[in-house]
């Protein structure tokens, strides 16, 4: 891509810089196209005007409908002459791509008055892009929920799951996303539970009606597998009669492949089991669906359940890895799980930068420009955020274990259990967290993040720093007092984490998370005490001493 369009995203599939520029100055576009995407238009703070540069668009000639959405039917180009703009696209999804595109570039030279002349033709690299937000769209408002679900349509994701949880929401949804280019997807964690997915085709220039929410499947029918199976198949009946199409979890007919044979062929399996595309496990997870030719998505997960922050690289390498098997086996697509695994702790805002990076592999297979990330996510250019997610996907690299593994473990036993060198650890963390409070970004979520972060890194380099000098503190005089005092600040700081960590997720967090810092605060509460008590001191010393792991119900003394 030329330098100067570096901040589109996703990265087109081709641009080419023409010779000259247009004045941005009066853009004028059809009274339709305006009205019907309004809400692109004030997202991009582009206005219309009666008169001025041209808009038009234009359709390109009908070609044969692919089975269901990809790039086929989502194609689009944008071509500039001397006092016009064409845009020219397959299908209406294709012109919500066209135009959001054409917003991004006059919202990039809006200050400038004039944009260069350029030619761009686009098209997706995978026909399904999906995205499941189970525990953001719990914890979001209608208004953020709507928020992001335009994030994601200007990211060309072309389905969102949502848990069944937010079935009261669902049909709003729906119609709002049916103009974004999107269908709504209700799942729920149980793999019995059944969603009906929009049908792909288009009636004449509108997008596929939304999907008829029926209720999923709560427990067996009849109490038997049996009976389950029945539902389902009814259920697929009724779906294809309505122009629907049914989306159910691999994971009972992964226990029962005698039943696959049976799933009807407009049918989708959402195949969680077998996103790395490696291996035994993936071909036992596949191959029986593929040789009774049924439609599937790989769901590789951004975060795993221990860690508040996604691991970077090992995320765009579970989504390579799931890309590279859906284009060797012919599979529907891929949908990207906000988690590995419901329950997870990890928090919204730090998936931001692997979904952005995921969804541009997922449209164009190239890696997006390191300025286009600020300008879909805060809407301008912001370099220090770019460059504090880079450093946060970098930050743990080296060391043995993650974050929540140094945050969540046993301050006392600790020592018996640590790989690595503390002063190391200690070091490490300790310097991102200077590195963080440095950086600045905007007021919000963002900002709320990486505050979180920032003493989160402190409080894990206040924690090993003390479990590796337990010992040598409780052998002083004046020891006693010394950890007590310490383990008192850090009881304090993780009770302010958790509180930080409730407002991240909207003030719903999972009930397992709020334990987790429960539990760690009682430890260090614990831990206070047993310094200020003979006995208990002098059994924690002598645990330490002779490194043998101290079980706190039989030595340290507990709440009064």
């Amino acid at each position: 891509m030329k330098d100067g369009f570096a901040f589109l995203y996703p990265p087109p599939a081709s641009l080419r810089c023409g010779g000259g520029s247009l004045d941005i100055r009066s853009v004028c576009y059809p009274l339709e196209i305006f009205k019907k995407f309004g809400f692109l238009f004030d997202h991009f703070g582009v206005r219309n005007r009666s008169r001025g540069l041209q808009v038009v668009f234009q359709e390109r000639p009908s070609r044969p409908a692919p089975r269901g959405p990809g790039p086929g039917d989502e194609g689009y180009a944008i071509e500039c002459g001397p006092d016009r703009v064409v845009l020219s696209a397959d299908s209406a999804r294709g012109q919500f791509y066209a135009l959001s595109t054409l917003l991004q570039v006059l919202a990039r030279f809006s200050d400038a008055g004039r944009m260069p002349a350029f030619s761009l033709r686009d098209a997706p690299l995978i026909a399904f892009r999906g995205a499941y937000l189970a525990g953001e769209a719990a914890l979001a408002g209608a208004a953020a929920l709507q928020r992001l679900l335009l994030q994601l349509a200007l990211l060309r994701f072309n389905h969102m799951a949502l848990p069944a949880a937010t079935r009261d929401d669902a049909r709003s949804l729906a119609a709002l996303a049916q103009r974004m280019g999107m269908v709504v997807l209700l799942l729920d964690p149980d793999p019995r539970s059944i969603a009906s997915l929009a049908a792909a085709g288009k009636t004449g220039d509108s997008f596929p009606a939304p999907p008829a929410f029926l209720p999923g499947a709560a427990a067996e029918s009849a109490g038997t597998a049996e009976g389950w199976l029945d539902f389902f198949l009814e259920h697929c009946r009724a779906t294809h009669a309505a122009g629907a199409r049914t989306a159910v979890w691999s994971d009972l007919f992964m226990e029962r492949p005698e039943w696959v044979r049976r799933i009807p062929g407009d049918a989708l399996v959402l195949n969680r089991a077998a996103p790395s595309g490696r291996g035994d496990p993936f071909r036992t997870a596949v191959l029986p669906f593929r040789e009774h030719h049924v439609r599937q998505v790989l769901c590789p997960g951004l975060c795993d359940r221990g860690r508040f922050i996604p691991d970077a690289r090992a995320a765009l390498e579970r989504i390579a890895a799931a890309m590279d098997a859906v284009a060797a086996n012919k599979l529907a697509g891929v949908m990207l799980a906000a988690a590995a695994g419901e329950g997870s702790r990890c928090l919204p805002a730090g998936s931001a930068m692997v979904r952005f990076q995921a969804a541009c592999l997922l449209w164009s297979g190239r890696p997006p420009g390191p300025d286009a990330f600020g300008c879909w996510a805060l809407g301008r250019d912001e370099p220090d955020l770019f460059r504090m997610f880079s450093f946060l996907a970098q930050a743990e690299h080296r060391l043995p274990h993650a974050h929540g593994h140094y945050f969540f473990e046993d301050p006392m036993l600790a020592p018996f259990s640590r790989q690595g060198d503390a002063r190391e650890i200690v070091a490490h963390f300790r310097k991102a967290a200077q590195y963080l409070r440095k950086r600045e970004v905007a007021a919000g979520e963002m900002a709320g993040f990486f505050d979180f972060v920032a003493r989160l890194y402190a409080v894990i380099a206040d924690k090993v720093q003390l479990s590796s000098r337990l010992a040598a503190l409780l052998e002083t005089a004046d020891g006693g007092a010394a950890v007590g005092l310490q383990a008192q600040g850090l009881r304090q700081a993780v009770m302010e984490l958790k509180g930080l960590f409730a407002e991240l997720r909207g003030g719903a967090p999972l009930p397992a998370g709020l334990k987790e810092f429960d539990m760690l605060g009682e430890r260090f509460a614990q831990l206070g005490r047993a310094a200020a008590d003979p006995v208990a001191r002098d059994a924690l010393l002598s645990a330490l001493r002779n490194n043998v792991p101290l079980n706190a119900a039989e030595a340290l003394p507990r709440d009064p």
